[in-house]
């Protein structure tokens, strides 16, 4: 399956998420591994589809008793949606163990890297993780290896443990031929590790909300924290008549009444702020490749209709224990080192 084809994917599986007006003229490709709304002909029936979307959906914005037909990586896809980014869903089928399509999907992007397709980014917002202690703690930068040999011996005896070195391998394959690869602190509290965060050249990302600090993993593999919670908004346009929700706080639609499951075309009123809200370090991970690639772009890297494999790649892309929305970022492409600011609103003109 060549690119194109898995970018046509992305209209099929998430056709209701907020596109751009116009192309302002992509740079980056960036792959999201994740299960995504697989489209309302996907299931035999009704009830099976209801069914499936509130165990797998996560948001039920206009209260209606039924979650919206938006998955995980939907989600994820919208808060990394900008003009300059394509998101391309490798999307994890459903009813298969997630672990073994992870690694499915995870074997297709490295070859379509190695084919020369210009994927600049992978996000994977999974996680793996067990306690620190079955390491040792506190957790040590410099015993890695060590701890990367001991997933892959417990691998040996227990089958999820033997696929999450796998899945470790293929990080680390996918970002030593300069993919950018975002994966998630994890949502276990701070007693606990993300397995995946091991793998050398990936970026691990956490959560800036002090708030969290029981909820989103938080160690010494976290190299950057960016926004992990999001409030949904109701978005209208200026005769107040709804037009969406917004999840990432630059309000602008991401999702239009339209595809809501109790839109009706005479419908006025919506909830302005639905709860719950959206939270976990698997939503920090695509702001945090967003800000990232964009501020690449702003230093004048090399942008999607330039980059080629061998070029220079971001191999500490960021330093450790790095706060995304105040601290400045070290890039070091090459030889040359830009110390930058990184801004965490990242707006658009969505008219």
């Amino acid at each position: 399956m060549d690119i194109s084809v898995v970018a046509g994917l992305a209209l099929v599986l998430s056709s209701c998420v907020q596109p751009y007006a116009e192309d302002t003229g992509l740079r980056f490709q960036v792959a999201v591994v994740d299960r995504f709304y697989p489209g309302d002909d996907y299931y035999p029936d009704e009830q099976d589809r209801h069914q499936q979307t509130w165990m797998n959906g996560y948001v039920d914005l206009d209260r209606d008793r039924r979650r919206e037909p938006f998955y995980h990586g939907d989600i994820v896809s919208i808060l990394a949606a900008h003009p300059s980014i394509a998101v391309l869903p490798y999307v994890m089928q459903q009813g298969r163990q997630p672990q073994e399509e992870i690694i499915r999907r995870l074997k297709d992007i490295r070859k379509h890297v190695f084919w020369g397709e210009p994927i600049h980014a992978l996000v994977l917002s999974w996680e793996s993780s067990t306690l620190i202690s079955a390491f040792e703690k506190p957790l040590r930068k410099e015993n890695v290896d060590q701890y990367k040999e001991q997933v892959r011996l417990w691998g040996m005896t227990n089958p999820v443990w033997r696929l999450s070195y796998q899945t470790i391998r293929l990080l680390e394959d996918i970002a030593e031929v300069g993919v950018k690869v975002f994966t998630i602190a994890g949502n276990g509290g701070r007693g606990m590790v993300n397995t995946y965060s091991f793998a050398k050249g990936v970026t691990t990302v956490g959560a800036t909300e002090h708030e969290l600090r029981n909820f989103v993993s938080d160690n010494v593999f976290v190299d950057i924290r960016a926004r992990a919670a999001y409030q949904p908004s109701l978005v209208s346009d200026g005769r107040g008549m709804p037009k969406g929700y917004d999840f990432d706080g630059d309000n602008c639609s991401d999702v239009p009444v339209e595809c809501l499951t109790g839109y009706q075309p005479d419908r006025l009123e919506y909830p302005h702020r639905p709860w719950p809200m959206l939270k976990g370090s698997s939503f920090a991970a695509p702001i945090a490749m967003k800000q990232v690639l964009l501020r690449q772009a702003d230093l004048g890297q090399p942008s999607l209709r330039q980059a080629t494999l061998g070029q220079p790649t971001l191999e500490e892309p960021i330093s450790r224990q790095t706060d995304m929305n105040q601290a400045d970022i070290n890039l070091e492409w090459g030889i040359t080192k830009l110390v930058t600011q990184v801004a965490d609103n990242n707006t658009r003109n969505c008219d």
